[in-house]
């Protein structure tokens, strides 16, 4: 039953590998990291697969990230109260890991131990990472599983804590399969930009469905014309940032496959970096898309 813990787990072989080991051999660290260099490749719900047979409770619906296991806490990011999620930056909270000690303080509901997810751990604040820091010095009857894809912004000493688990990203085929799964299709353009992540796959899908289709019809080479370009700017220009930056990546792929210029290489670094600090949007796009 061990061996087939991680069969609906794509791709990760090598961090399959290390925790099927661990599991089988009875050597649970007393905390993981799991760490990638991108989101959306599996981290979690390995991590929920993984916590689910340290307690041995392994079933369809946990690894589908539907357990509520009495024996299993997770900890995620949160916005500060009364402030809108637009205008405040998530994080994990002091209030938070003294939620963890608190769950750590008393015994197993169903076993011998407890297991703590707590995912994007490098959103840890300074004054909740020392606190967890300390937690993870003291003896306990729990196990750690930390999830990151920025893990050199987490605590050196929190890192050095925690045995490494390595999250590769997938090979195309891969997040294809992931995607086929949940009946979602990508196209190739798609999976260019989507860094090996199905989770990042389906955040372009949805994303491009944002953008209306006259606009992307007519983005699928540079204009030729100035009044078309000027148009085309004054339209772009009025979204919100985040969907500005995610169509500059788009079209700089989609135009680099075609064209190989790296001319316009050159002017997409230019305008990522004017809107990254904030440049006028209008005279952003202007300029990149003026013939």
């Amino acid at each position: 039953m061990k061996n087939d813990l991680f069969t609906e787990i794509i791709g990760q072989h090598t961090a399959k590998l290390l925790l099927t080991e661990a599991i089988e051999r009875n050597q649970i660290a007393p905390a993981y990291l799991f760490s990638s260099e991108v989101e959306g490749v599996g981290k979690g719900k390995t991590a929920l697969a993984f916590a689910n047979a340290i307690l041995s409770r392994v079933s369809r619906s946990a690894i589908a990230g539907e357990s509520k296991h009495l024996d299993i806490l997770q900890i995620k990011p949160t916005y500060t109260e009364n402030t809108s999620q637009q205008k405040s930056v998530p994080a994990i909270r002091v209030e938070q890991v003294r939620e963890v000690i608190e769950f750590l303080s008393t015994s197993a509901v169903e076993g011998k131990q407890k297991v703590v997810i707590i995912h994007e751990a490098d959103m840890l604040n300074p004054t909740a990472a020392n606190k967890l820091l300390k937690t993870l010095e003291e003896p306990k009857t729990g196990t750690f599983i930390l999830i990151s894809s920025y893990p050199q912004k987490l605590l050196p000493t929190i890192k050095s804590r925690c045995q490494i688990i390595p999250f590769q990203r997938l090979t195309d085929e891969e997040v294809i399969s992931v995607l086929k799964n949940q009946q979602i299709e990508a196209t190739e353009k798609i999976l260019a930009i989507s860094s090996g992540s199905p989770g990042q796959a389906i955040a372009n899908i949805k994303m491009l469905a944002s953008i209306s289709q006259e606009i992307t019809s007519q983005l699928e080479v540079p204009p030729d014309d100035i009044l078309k370009a000027l148009s085309l700017s004054n339209s772009i220009s009025s979204w919100n940032h985040q969907t500005q930056l995610w169509l500059l990546t788009y079209l700089q792929d989609n135009w680099w496959q075609k064209l190989k210029s790296t001319k316009l290489l050159a002017k997409f670094t230019q305008a990522r970096k004017q809107l990254l600090h904030h440049v006028t949007p209008r005279s952003v796009w202007d300029s990149l898309l003026l013939p």
